[in-house]
């Protein structure tokens, strides 16, 4: 049966959002980001796309209701808040692109914020599933429940009574087991309620609605839309399936009870080829779905808003490391008073961080850095970044760049820029050192009995297309002499992962750890890497964070050989 599913909002101009992209999972959308990102905005765009009071395909009204006898729709005035100077016609242009099921083809149109009545509201314009000659301006058919943060009003507030309602009543073991199933527990009893809020709660026979707490009603508020959806598809022989949006939707609820809600979500969508989108700020949800993003790239779908590089952008499928990184300015405590931020440091590659790692080892300094090997981007794009202005990487962090970036680098000299010791990057440098390294050197007597034959082996790719022959190998002229059809650093990489190898890599505390053990035979160059690194921590500190100089006195390295 065809389903009409929301596939992208191009967002031209609203508010804070400027040509952004919006790309929906089939299934579950996750969208996070700090205030004032317009996370909501996109809940409430894609909330007025749609309409469930008539069938235009069949030209008949639409009259169905959710279990408690609301609409399956929501009013613009539920989650824009218009304003009267900001909010005028042509302030809003959002292009849309979903599926229609009831044409059963793919679908266009506008949204854009037009005077109707005393104020603004969002109309779409432009449906190209409207026939030629007929109105275009008419939004698409399509059930909607939107549940808001109104919900998370405390229940000792409301003004309420309880109701039984005529399905929850006849589908009390479903709700009962649903809201169980969420929140790992046993209740045996549900009550509907209704007035400020309409909702529905499952509960223990020793204490009852008045008694639960916030995310025992969240989720029952939750677990209500979903079965609404169900009765719908009951009840509604054209079902095209729905759109579950939720603000906030971690509100109340424990870890593994975010986890526990994903999943029923996600089997949910399934069998009633819903599509849910929702906002959260916790790791737990954000990561979950990222990872299943990651092994179901169609179904889910993880989206961050930052306005870090200067206007709201978008970041599609973030891990919760990722976002942790940009939504969070941490401090650490520098003496009995003070406490210091955090500076992030970026890098271009995973060998890049390990080498960092094994330099700032029993270095005090580190704990004011908050390295991230997990974000790499090219030496170029650094320096675009930089070059631009934005922020995060030209006053905020640290980009340490593989050594071979200095001409890159130039005259310029970015303030939080250090390229790291050596001449060569990481994974080459790494190779040429341990293949000069003597069979009978102490480092190759090791726990792990990783000898000299073992690393030729790790590396004997590099070896054979490169032409190393005998005891010493020179890099920079192999590479240069190369007319082998694969990518000289590539060839570097795959050494460096190398799965035997990356054991020896990862004693990181141990004397045979590579990168310590080159460390400690090339103390001039490290020396000199650690002041520089001192000097550029000093500058972000003092520039980006306003961080006053007398409180720089615990940003002090530990020179080698000292």
């Amino acid at each position: 049966m065809p389903k009409t599913q929301l596939k992208k909002l191009i967002v031209e101009k609203f508010r804070a959002l400027n040509n952004v992209e919006v790309e929906f999972g089939d299934h579950i959308t996750v969208i996070c980001g700090k205030n004032g990102t317009s996370k909501s905005s996109i809940l409430g765009i894609a909330a007025q796309i749609f309409n469930f009071e008539k069938d235009y395909f069949k030209d008949s009204a639409l009259s169905f209701r959710q279990i408690a006898g609301g609409p399956f729709k929501s009013q613009y005035s539920e989650h824009f808040r218009i304003s009267d100077q900001f909010d005028q016609p042509g302030s809003m242009t959002v292009n849309i692109e979903l599926h229609d099921g009831y044409t059963d083809q793919n679908a266009t149109a506008k949204l854009e914020l037009m005077k109707r009545g005393k104020s603004p509201r969002p109309v779409v314009r432009n449906n190209s599933t409207v026939e030629k000659g007929e109105n275009t301006s008419r939004n698409f058919t399509h059930p909607v429940i939107f549940l808001s943060l109104k919900r998370l009003y405390p229940i000792a507030d409301r003004d309420y009574k309880v109701i039984d309602f005529d399905y929850l009543k006849n589908h009390k073991s479903q709700f009962i087991g649903l809201t169980n199933e969420l929140l790992n527990r046993q209740s045996s009893l549900a009550t509907g309620t209704e007035g400020t809020i309409s909702s529905a709660v499952a509960h223990g026979d020793n204490y009852d609605q008045e008694s639960v707490s916030a995310g025992e009603d969240n989720a029952g508020q939750i677990i209500l839309a979903l079965m609404s959806f169900r009765k719908l598809k009951e009840e509604y022989a054209d079902y095209k399936g729905g759109l579950l949006l939720i603000d906030e939707a971690d509100a109340g609820l424990f870890p593994t009870a975010q986890a526990n809600l994903l999943k029923i979500l996600d089997r949910e969508c399934k069998d009633l080829n819903l599509q849910v989108v929702m906002t959260s700020h916790s790791p737990t949800l954000i990561e979950y779905a990222y990872q299943q993003s990651q092994q179901y790239r169609r179904k889910y779908k993880t989206i961050y808003l930052s306005n870090t590089f200067g206007g709201v952008q978008v970041m599609q499928d973030w891990s919760w490391v990722q976002i942790g990184a940009d939504i969070n300015t941490r401090t650490v405590a520098a003496g009995a008073d003070e406490k210091l931020p955090k500076v992030n440091v970026y890098f271009e590659d995973k060998e890049a961080a390990d080498f960092f790692a094994a330099l700032m080892n029993r270095q005090s300094i580190k704990k004011f850095t908050n390295p991230l090997p997990e974000i790499t981007l090219g030496c170029s794009n650094y320096l675009q970044l930089i070059d631009k202005g934005v922020t995060e990487f030209s006053e905020r962090s640290i980009v340490c760049l593989d050594s071979d970036a200095a001409q890159q680098v130039g005259r310029k000299n970015p303030k939080t820029v250090v390229l790291l010791p050596g001449k060569l990057p990481p994974d080459q440098l790494i190779f040429e050192y341990l293949f000069n390294l003597s069979a009978g050197d102490d480092f190759w007597r090791n726990d792990l009995g990783y000898a000299r034959p073992n690393f030729t082996q790790s590396a004997a790719e590099v070896i054979r297309e490169f032409a190393i022959n005998g005891n010493q190998a020179d890099v920079k002229t192999s590479i240069a002499a190369y007319q082998g059809g694969s990518k000289s650093r590539e060839i570097f990489k795959r050494f460096y992962k190398d799965a035997e190898f990356q054991k020896l890599v990862a004693l990181a505390s141990k004397p045979y750890n590579p990168w310590k053990h080159w460390i400690e035979n090339n103390q001039d160059a490290c020396n000199e890497f650690l002041k520089k690194f001192e000097l550029a921590l000093r500058g972000v500190m003092s520039g980006g964070y306003a961080v006053d100089g007398g409180k720089l006195v615990a940003l002090k390295v530990k020179l080698k050989g000292s």
